[in-house]
């Protein structure tokens, strides 16, 4: 039977793609195919709107499609939708006096890009956000497609960078975050041994398109190897600066059944800010690994 959908792409470069008139509670092999080859076409971005999440297996099921299933040990167990723990609750909302959903303010611009655990091996592969409340204003999340970022470069900058070996650091991030709040406390010795620096291209291969991108979670990146400290910063500020660009990036103003899934091994994101002591803002987050990138 034929698939009857609207489609709308999100940015004048390509990137991403918004899919109406699906309903993920009836997916099938059809629809499964025409969704994660949407998905690969548009640079790893996904935005279904209109979604009523009547079982939140049906949210799972969807999500699974692009990857396996992670079951959020690493957070607290409150923040997890009860019988769900693929399931992580992110916003302000409150219980019994204590937040039952994982709660960080997002900071003002300049916004923090960047994709999610990319100094953890095996890194994820992509994440889903589900709307279950929206604030009428604020909140919103960015998306930049990397893909396009690169290929929109010039010829002289893809030949400078491709090869290029970057260093990616929890410390490093955590150091920067104590900066904006210096009341976040400093990772333990612990937690440094377990999230030991690692190395990644600055230009990756997507395992299954083969599509090169930029791989530049800036806030992550300690250091480009066989550059100085002061070399490679200014050619990382002048990449993200090319990649945050109108043509490359795509908001998110949220609506509840609103679902967005995306690529992390060539997307960044970044969230904004929203009045939290007016409105209450949650979201449904499920996270999936997948394959892994590789040097272009």
């Amino acid at each position: 039977m034929e698939i009857r959908i609207d489609t709308r792409t999100l940015t004048p470069a390509g990137f991403g793609i918004e899919i109406s008139g699906f309903d993920m509670s009836r997916l099938d092999n059809q629809s499964s195919q025409v969704l994660t080859q949407a998905f690969l076409d548009h640079g790893g971005l996904l935005v279904l709107r209109d979604q009523a999440l009547e079982n939140p297996n049906d949210l799972c099921q969807f999500t699974a499609l692009f990857g396996e299933l992670e079951n959020n040990e690493k957070y607290d167990p409150r923040y997890l939708l009860p019988d769900y723990p693929e399931i992580l609750r992110i916003g302000n909302t409150m219980e019994n006096g204590q937040h039952n959903a994982l709660f960080i303010r997002a900071d003002p611009s300049p916004l923090l890009w960047h994709c999610d655990d990319s100094f953890r091996h095996p890194q994820p592969m992509g994440s889903c956000l589900y709307c279950v409340q929206a604030p009428p204003s604020g909140g919103e999340t960015g998306f930049a497609g990397m893909a396009a970022a690169y290929e929109g470069l010039s010829e002289t900058m893809k030949s400078r960078i491709d090869g290029l070996v970057t260093i990616h650091s929890y410390d490093h991030l955590n150091k920067l975050l104590r900066r904006r709040n210096p009341h976040r406390p400093p990772l333990s010795h612990a937690m440094k041994q377990e999230h030991p620096p690692v190395r990644r291209p600055l230009v990756a291969c997507h395992p299954i398109t083969q599509r090169k991108s930029l791989y530049l979670p800036l806030c992550h990146i300690e250091s480009i190897e066989g550059m100085t400290a002061t070399e490679g910063e200014a050619l990382l500020e002048e990449l993200q600066a090319h990649a945050i660009q109108e043509r490359y990036t795509y908001f998110q103003q949220w609506r509840p059944g609103d679902l967005v899934l995306w690529d992390n091994r060539c997307t960044l994101h970044a969230p904004t800010p929203f009045d939290d002591e007016s409105y209450t803002r949650l979201m449904y987050r499920l996270t999936v690994t997948g394959r892994q990138i590789s040097a272009a």
